[in-house]
């Protein structure tokens, strides 16, 4: 809920003031937030809307599978074999760049998903929960109009060690640059 407020109050000064698109908010489906999620992403030189960036999240995935195992990437890498149903909580944390100083930019960047996972089961035993990073890369494109509508397409690789591999996650998101 506070998260909803801030993200309500910094909307409302959108139009209070004329800003420089250096700060957005989006929402993203799929890609970082796994499914679904909330993201702030800010240039480290807030007088300009291009160059080095962080961002920052809430997200939620869920996972249901009704053989015996749930195919997703897990945080700790495993596949649980009794459960087949998965609950993540998300946090991406990321460094990126954009490039270009028009409307249009290229953006990239590199961080972790930080995961909270519960697994259940249709035969009732009790939840487990996994806590976890899985490490990624995000190559894509971003538009921000003069009025600040946000939009966001990419392919984010996800990087997993056991076992070993990467898969690619496309992403959506859509926001405000303030």
């Amino acid at each position: 809920m506070p998260l909803l407020l801030a993200l309500g109050l910094s909307l409302a000064g959108l139009s209070v003031s004329a800003q420089n698109h250096s700060k957005s908010v989006y929402g993203e489906l799929l890609g970082a937030s796994q499914m679904i999620g909330v993201n702030y992403d800010a240039r480290f030189n807030r007088a300009v809307p291009y160059g080095l960036g962080w961002r920052t999240g809430l997200g939620f995935g869920y996972a249901y599978s009704s053989s015996s195992a749930v195919a997703l990437s897990f945080a700790d890498g495993e596949m649980p074999v009794a459960y087949n149903r998965m609950f993540r909580f998300a946090v991406p944390l990321e460094v990126n760049y954009l490039l270009g100083k028009g409307k249009s930019k290229f953006e990239s960047g590199a961080g972790a998903i930080v995961c909270l996972d519960r697994f259940t089961s249709d035969t009732g035993g009790a939840p487990e929960h996994s806590f976890g990073a899985i490490p990624y890369f995000s190559l894509g494109y971003r538009l921000v109009t003069d009025k600040g509508f946000l939009l966001r397409a990419g392919a984010m690789p996800l990087l997993r060690f056991s076992p070993s591999h990467v898969s690619f996650y496309p992403y959506l998101g859509f926001g405000w640059a303030f």
